[in-house]
Parts: structure tokens; C-alpha cells; sequence
């Protein structure tokens, strides 16, 4: 497996190479992953999903998103996305979505990290 490293650069395009996907890079963007702790469970969060719209691909500007089950039942996210100007928008989208829908509660806890390097299968 190799996987090229987005250092200080964007994600701009996949290739295969040996079963994985080889992440090349842009130099005038940062890729950002987003981690999101949410206060709401498996079915909220379908329900924001469909009332965002949202299909089987990420909003523009998110490459990828996952969502998991944490030990207390919750929702945590992980996304990777080309700006952190792109999340943050993406974010607020779902903020007023979520006000709307009142699911949540509190505001998630949101962790932005700089993309180092990316490899998928």
C-alpha cells in the first residue's frame, strides 16, 4: 500500500494502485478531517440526512464521511473535506437543519485537524 502525502496540500484526485486508493495533492489548498462528537443517535441522524438531502455522496468540497456509534449510543462523524471554509458552511447548514428538526440538544463538539496523508482500499 502507498499513499502520498497531502503535507500542506489539498486533495484533488484518486488513482488505484494495488487495491488502494492513492490520494495526489493540490498545493494551494489544506485538506481538513472533521471530527464530530453529536448528542443525537442512529435515528436522528438519519432523519438530518434526509431532510439535508444528503444521497450516497458527501455535500461539495467533503471527500468522504463516516459515521459511527459511540460506547454512549451517539453519533460520532468523521469527515475529510477540501477547506475548512467548505466544512464550516457544510456546518452551519446543518446547524439551522438541526435547530429546525430540534434533535440534539446541545451543539456537537466539532475537532478540526489538518490532513496528513489519506489511503483507502
Amino acid at each position: 500500500m502507498r499513499c502520498e502525502s497531502a503535507g500542506r496540500a489539498g486533495v484533488s484526485r484518486r488513482s488505484r494502485m494495488a487495491g488502494s486508493v492513492v490520494v495526489s495533492t493540490k498545493e494551494d489548498t489544506v485538506a481538513v478531517a472533521r471530527i464530530i462528537q453529536t448528542q443525537i443517535g442512529t435515528d436522528e441522524y438519519d432523519q438530518m440526512r434526509e431532510r439535508l438531502g444528503i444521497g450516497g455522496s458527501p455535500p461539495t468540497g467533503g471527500l468522504f464521511h463516516v459515521a459511527a456509534i459511540g460506547d454512549d449510543g451517539n453519533v460520532r462523524i468523521v469527515e475529510v473535506w477540501d477547506s475548512r471554509e467548505q466544512a464550516e458552511a457544510w456546518g452551519e447548514k446543518v446547524a439551522a437543519a438541526r435547530e429546525e428538526a430540534g434533535l440534539g440538544g446541545a451543539p456537537p463538539s466539532i475537532e478540526y485537524l489538518e490532513v496528513h496523508s489519506i489511503v483507502q482500499r
